[in-house]
């Protein structure tokens, strides 16, 4: 377990890599980066049970929408190797603010640069870093390289230490492709077949249009979320921390949705799409 601080003196127990149980990734990013401007969050999760920390911060979605959508971009650059100087050239933030959400950042996924970290260090030695499914990048600089500082390291080698924290961040996305095979070979086998397309995978996300039909709807949500969980790579496994994923209906346009329980049954999925105008 790791005990991560974050603005206000508010603490959140997080498992494993940074990965969150219960925990909307991008509510709990944006506290890490803004928590100043959400004292509210910040005095609930100090009054409240450990328990009931998830909403709070999950809430930070319908109450600070805007700083929400603000810590995607950040949150990405830095994933991939960038810096606080990213965050000033490509996003607009002063140097103070870039500072401060570059150190946030790196507080909150210590346990994941650690990884990444270590996985680099071999490749220094073994020539290659091994990604997802098996899949391997040559790395043919790095042991040639003298690992110490980064500030110091040769321009090509850094460019290649890059490649390599790009490639494990993109790679895992493979498994958004194997969802979206494995969900449509369900489709394919059952009643459904003509009833659900896909039309987009998007890096966390696939797509479908989807009938009418509540019956249909209650099989998608079933099926889908069961195809998203798939946690089969043994690098990925955790006793107490699995993957997850959510249905949602958008109707008549991207700007309204309502989510869907997961295991819905019939009643539970009518109320939820009753508050989408499916007149329009």
């Amino acid at each position: 377990m790791q005990v991560i601080k974050i603005p206000d003196n508010a603490q959140i127990t997080i498992e494993d890599a940074g990965v969150t149980d219960g925990y909307d990734g991008h509510c709990l990013r944006a506290f890490a980066y803004f928590g100043g401007q959400m004292s509210d969050i910040g005095l609930a999760l100090d009054l409240a049970d450990r328990k009931n920390h998830p909403a709070i911060i999950n809430s930070i979605e319908t109450k600070y929408p805007d700083l929400r959508q603000a810590s995607k971009s950040p949150t990405f650059a830095l994933t991939y190797q960038g810096t606080w100087r990213t965050l000033v050239k490509n996003f607009g933030f002063s140097e103070e603010e870039a500072k401060s959400i570059e150190k946030n950042y790196h507080e909150l996924y210590s346990v994941s640069d650690d990884w990444v970290n270590n996985r680099i260090e071999k490749a220094s030695v073994e020539g290659y870093v091994e990604l997802a499914f098996g899949l391997r990048l040559r790395t043919p600089i790095l042991p040639k390289t003298v690992l110490k500082s980064r500030r110091t390291l040769p321009y090509q080698a850094q460019k290649e230490i890059k490649t390599v924290g790009n490639a494990f961040g993109q790679s895992y996305g493979l498994l958004n492709t194997r969802a979206g095979n494995g969900f449509m070979e369900r489709v394919w086998a059952s009643k459904w077949r003509y009833c659900v397309l896909p039309i987009m995978q998007i890096h966390d996300s696939l797509y479908f249009i989807v009938t009418d039909n509540v019956e249909c709807l209650q099989w998608v949500n079933n099926n889908l979320i069961e195809c998203m969980e798939w946690n089969m790579l043994p690098e990925i496994q955790h006793p107490t921390v699995g993957l997850e994923a959510t249905l949602e209906v958008f109707h008549p346009s991207w700007a309204e949705s309502v989510k869907i329980p997961n295991k819905a049954d019939q009643h539970t999925i009518k109320k939820a799409v009753s508050k989408l105008r499916l007149d329009k």
